[in-house]
């Protein structure tokens, strides 16, 4: 059972005791697969952000730039719960 997180940011100690495999091991099935389809569209969209966009218009651009941003936010919400 995951336990939601207090509002507080994580402590340095708790940063690099933080164990991911651990905490990937208490999702269910269903919240990895929720995790592991947004890892692969931040990772694709994201990656999008380090190459030439000369063949994007402006507006493609910054469209990309929402998609990500948009994304990021999504995985964050959604791995929260691994901190608690």
């Amino acid at each position: 059972m995951l336990v939601s997180p207090d509002d507080r940011l994580p402590t340095f100690p708790e940063i690099k005791a933080f164990d991911p495999a651990a905490a990937w091991d208490r999702l269910t099935p269903g919240q990895q697969r929720q995790v592991g389809i947004l890892a692969v569209q931040l990772g694709v969209i994201g990656g999008v952000q380090s190459y030439d966009h000369s063949h994007l218009t402006a507006d493609e651009a910054a469209q990309v730039n929402v998609m990500e941003s948009d994304l990021l936010s999504d995985f964050i919400t959604a791995v929260e719960p691994l901190w608690g």
